[in-house]
């Protein structure tokens, strides 16, 4: 990799977002982190590695950049966004994609950009990790703090790969297709189930409702996967390291539904509305489906 940081202040950082998503295993990410030792690396923006990075590699590496944390903090806006205009639309002929589609511009414009610190965010989204005040701008911190899951979400699945690796069943180098597609699923599987698992000691810790607590939990998984989509615009389809888009969405579905049963659930709603204004805008791109 380019130039990197990985000094004590990144470790903080990313351990924190895994600490804020699923505090209630406090115990399993310390086991994590004495078995396997995960490091973090903040590196360039524009550098050799690319533009965007968010990869998981020799054995304990993370790496990742601003261009890549900004990427799944501003795709969790846009998703609110396109949940707001068809929810808040009387007909079909009444949607206004007009916010959608600009703020999918500015999306484009972090992901190519190479100067990153030229491209500015709408005025009424807040800079990574700022968390609006709830009582003045409700919606806006919601959305944040749904932006953290699907970055804390992105770490986990960059986790697994370190896992495979030093458990000697990663996909490895002269893998076959198939090897590589498992693995991917296999770090889908584990960032999904890691945010779900423990959802009832967190309620019951915190005297609150699980149902809600699911909710907001699958929503902000709902919005990673809508981030990876519109991150992997143009390249939906398998390749020889990657599953299709698709495959990778339905998988993930049926997880959330085996958990905590069939029939649809809020985030669901709020996803399917999500990717329906995507849908609008590309007709072409995966998303969830009413899977049997």
């Amino acid at each position: 990799m380019g130039d990197t940081r990985d000094g004590e202040e990144v470790q903080r950082a990313a351990r924190s977002i895994l600490e804020g998503v699923a505090p209630e295993c406090e115990k399993e990410l310390e086991a994590l982190w004495s078995r396997y030792n995960p490091r973090f690396s903040l590196v360039e923006d524009a550098g050799r590695d690319g533009l965007f990075v968010m990869q998981g590699g020799l054995y304990r590496d993370v790496w990742f950049n601003h261009r890549a944390m900004r990427a799944f903090w501003l795709a969790s806006f846009i998703a609110w966004e396109g949940y707001r205009a068809i929810s808040d639309s009387a007909s079909d002929d009444a949607i206004d994609l007009g916010t959608f589609s600009g703020l999918i511009g500015v999306f484009d414009q972090v992901l190519t950009a190479p100067d990153l610190n030229t491209v500015a965010f709408p005025q009424n989204i807040p800079e990574p990790g700022i968390y609006p005040d709830a009582e003045l701008h409700a919606h806006e911190r919601a959305t944040a703090e749904l932006a953290t899951f699907t970055v804390g979400w992105a770490f986990l699945h960059e986790i697994r790969h370190l896992q495979h690796q030093q458990d000697g069943t990663s996909a490895g180098i002269d893998a076959s297709k198939a090897q590589c597609h498992a693995e991917e699923f296999s770090c889908d599987g584990f960032a999904t189930d890691f945010l779900l698992n423990s959802i009832d000691a967190y309620a019951e810790r915190e005297k609150v409702s699980s149902i809600l607590v699911r909710q907001k939990r699958e929503m902000g998984i709902y919005f990673a996967l809508f981030a990876m989509t519109l991150i992997s615009r143009d390249k939906w389809n398998e390749s020889e390291s990657h599953p299709a888009m698709q495959e990778r969405i339905d998988r993930v579905v049926r997880q959330l539904r085996t958990s905590r049963g069939n029939g649809p659930r809020v985030s669901d709603v709020v996803a399917h509305a999500a990717f329906a204004a995507l849908w609008m805008q590309y007709p072409a791109a995966p998303g969830p489906v009413w899977l049997p």
